[in-house]
């Protein structure tokens, strides 16, 4: 049959459906009776995928965080990164900074000024406090683990007007695993090199309108590092409940404790790190000190008013408990063979807790005979942050190639009696509203234009002095972005975001920057996606400009003070594939291009190396390799077996803000062997192949070593 126009279905397994309407004609009678002349439609179906396909493993179709819906990947006008959860299974990346690896334009950074969990830069910028979970804010310090995760999901470039402060080179997104409405029972065992033991449950289950699921995680983890290990453990149970025709409520909480080690790795020396080997502990054999305790509760409320609108309001309550031991280094003693390295060690202890509520809604509605979608919300949050330390006495500089290591000294900063060196409480305040509109302008032609307010308030007490201050902050964020689609196989785009950067951003303030202004920053990019072999590989390229306007620098006339007379910018490129090369084989490839530099400050600091006092004016900022990217792949040689592997590499990058300190670039090369049945699979993982010397990140007196040449082997039961 011919004619009509195109229908688009999508069957239960995931297949695209493809139809023509077609219109019969009834006869005016039959049997002698006369009939009123009427029309049917029927519809004539073209199923292109048949049932039980399996989904692409490592392509993404839609991402919740370019806008306040499910969209597809392809009408979104800016860079977006999604990490599923086959992707992070193949690489057995069980921390959340592991899954990250395959972004492109992502660094790991070491935790500047003692911080500790995961520490990111995105696009030249820092992205510490840019961690989201299910698209509201999670941004408390410790090392996030994927047990309970489905993806990851990294929006890039600047984004304030989705995310409110912050957001700079871009945000990362936790998609949580929720209740599916399915019975089933996942559980896995790792036992690896370096004594690593590691077992994972995931559990759900129905009732009626009652849907739940439990994941859990117990983890015991040596290291290839002197007197270093870890234990951790987590469970994070979900619920569903339909209230009635269109409402439903859920609830989803994180409970995680970690037991681990405060450890910068080896110090820095003439410039790169120390040539040791890379398991040479400098720290103390008895106070290892790192305890985490994060708990983080989530609700959620949907309401479906008709076909077209829907609004969904979330209620997220966080609280982060901290206590380490810092270890980090200071000047170096150089002469040669006996050099020396000094080091200072402090007992900290902070608290974070957050409320969030985040009201989104949702309006799908033709304009002007165009499709049209208008999403508007508020978002109201509360931060209360404590930071308490205290240094430990009488600790002796250390030899760098012939350490020598001791018990702690009878100066150990054993509790927080007596003399403090910081003991501060921090209060912050968000209230923001927001409006965003995805407007069809023809079937080719999409603009996407929208804005957000900001009230942002922050006041810090300090139980050492008199030094309170507060600041408060307003800030519009637009942002714009046309998206050209000649076929449903290209999308072409333009987008222009906005962030801000406060002062109290990072929950501190101090006498140089309470009454500055927030930084402000933009991002200008041009992209293309393509889908290749019918949408199941997809291909991804932007060229971009991150710019930072008016960067905090020091006051030239008063040392003591900051000023808004800075520029940073960050120029890149960036490219993607991801999906099946052929029917079996699956690819996931990343690579970026980042020229990112200080292009005016006034701020001047002295090189370790060199002695000399130097201008920050013209530095590349640090820890951004100017050549990034990853390459991975997996191939079935037969339905149960499976072969893959791939490179992670990076180029040299600077460690310090004027360039004298290098880590290396490097390229790493890990392999995977599976075996699968429908119950159970078997898999091997080995990282570091080639047992090559890198370095994960790193800051200006010290250098994280990687993991050397190591295995993992997993076995995972599914009923």
């Amino acid at each position: 049959m011919a004619g009509g126009p195109t229908a688009t279905y999508t069957a239960d397994n995931g297949a695209v459906v493809e139809g023509h309407r077609h219109r019969h004609h009834l006869p005016r009678s039959h049997a002698g009776i006369d009939v009123d002349e009427s029309e049917t439609v029927l519809e004539d179906v073209k199923v292109k995928a048949v049932q039980g396909q399996k989904p692409n493993r490592f392509k993404a179709e839609t991402s919740s965080t370019g806008s306040k819906t499910d969209m597809a990947i392809r009408d979104i006008p800016q860079s977006v990164s999604v990490v599923k959860k086959e992707l992070i299974q193949s690489q057995n990346a069980f921390n959340l900074r592991d899954a990250l690896r395959n972004v492109s334009g992502l660094t790991i950074a070491a935790g500047e000024g003692g911080r500790t969990g995961d520490s990111i830069t995105l696009r030249g910028f820092s992205a510490n406090s840019d961690n989201y979970l299910d698209g509201v804010k999670e941004n408390g310090q410790y090392s996030r683990d994927t047990f309970f995760i489905d993806k990851a999901e990294v929006l890039k470039g600047a984004s304030s007007i989705l995310f409110g402060r912050g957001a700079t080179g871009g945000v990362i997104n936790q998609v949580a695993k929720k209740p599916t409405g399915k019975t089933a029972v996942n559980g896995g065992f790792t036992y690896g090199l370096y004594d690593f033991k590691r077992t994972t449950v995931d559990a759900e289950t129905t009732y009626k309108d009652l849907s739940a699921r439990l994941n859990a995680l117990y983890q015991d983890a040596g290291s290839f590092r002197d007197y270093n290990g870890t234990t951790r453990w987590g469970i994070a149970p979900s619920f569903k409940l339909k209230l009635g025709e269109g409402t439903d409520v859920s609830m989803n909480l994180l409970h995680q404790e970690e037991q681990g080690v405060f450890d910068y790795g080896v110090p820095m020396f003439r410039g790169k790190p120390a040539d040791v080997p890379i398991n040479t502990y400098y720290g103390f054999t008895d106070n290892r000190l790192m305890d985490t305790d994060t708990n983080v509760a989530t609700v959620a409320l949907s309401h479906r008013f008709n076909a077209d609108f829907s609004v969904k309001n979330t209620v997220r309550v966080g609280d982060y408990e901290r206590n380490y031991l810092t270890h980090l280094f200071g000047s170096v003693t150089d002469t040669g063979a006996t050099s020396a390295v000094a080091r200072t060690q402090a007992l900290r202890r902070n608290g974070q807790d957050n409320v969030y509520n985040q009201t989104d809604f949702v309006y799908k509605k033709p304009l002007l005979g165009f499709n049209n979608t208008l999403m508007f919300g508020s978002e109201f949050g509360w931060e209360n942050y404590g930071f308490k330390s205290k240094n430990s006495t009488g600790i002796s500089n250390i030899s760098i190639f012939n350490p020598v290591l001791t018990a702690s000294s009878s100066g150990l900063a054993g509790d927080f009696s007596g003399a403090l060196a910081t003991d501060r409480y921090t209060k912050a305040q968000t209230y923001a509203g927001y409006v965003l509109d995805q407007f069809e302008i023809s079937p080719e032609w999409k603009l996407l234009a929208g804005t957000r307010y900001d009230q942002f308030e922050a006041q810090q007490l300090d139980s050492l002095s008199t030094d309170n201050f507060s600041r408060s902050d307003s800030q519009w964020s637009p942002r714009t972005g046309l998206v050209w689609q000649p076929d449903k196989a290209q999308s072409y785009y333009f987008s222009y975001g906005t962030s801000f950067n406060p002062s109290a951003e990072s929950l501190s303030l101090s006498e140089a920057t309470a009454n500055l202004p927030p930084e402000q920053n933009r991002n200008f990019e041009i992209g293309a996606k393509y889908d290749l072999f019918d949408g199941r590989l997809s291909a991804t390229a932007a060229v971009f400009r991150l710019e930072k306007t008016n960067a905090r620098t020091a006051d030239p006339n008063d040392s003591n003070l900051t000023i808004l007379a800075g520029e940073q910018r960050t120029d890149g490129f960036e490219f993607g594939l991801a999906g099946e090369v052929l029917p079996r084989w699956d690819v996931s490839m990343t690579y970026a291009y980042l020229d990112a530099e200080i292009s005016k400050s006034n701020t001047t600091a002295v090189g370790t190396v060199s002695g000399l006092t130097k201008s920050l004016q013209g530095m590349n900022a640090t820890n951004v390799p100017e050549h990034s990217g990853v390459f991975w792949n997996s191939y079935h040689l037969t339905d149960h077996w499976e072969i893959g592997g791939g490179v992670f590499y990076a180029s040299d990058r600077y460690a310090d803000n004027v360039n004298e300190v290098t880590l290396p670039g490097y390229a790493r090369l890990d392999a995977v062997v599976a075996y699968h049945q429908k119950h159970y699979d078997i898999q091997m993982n080995i990282f570091n192949l080639a047992d090559t010397v890198y370095y994960e990140s790193g800051q200006t007196r010290s250098a994280l070593p990687g993991m050397p040449v190591s295995g993992q082997l997993s076995v995972n039961f599914k009923y």
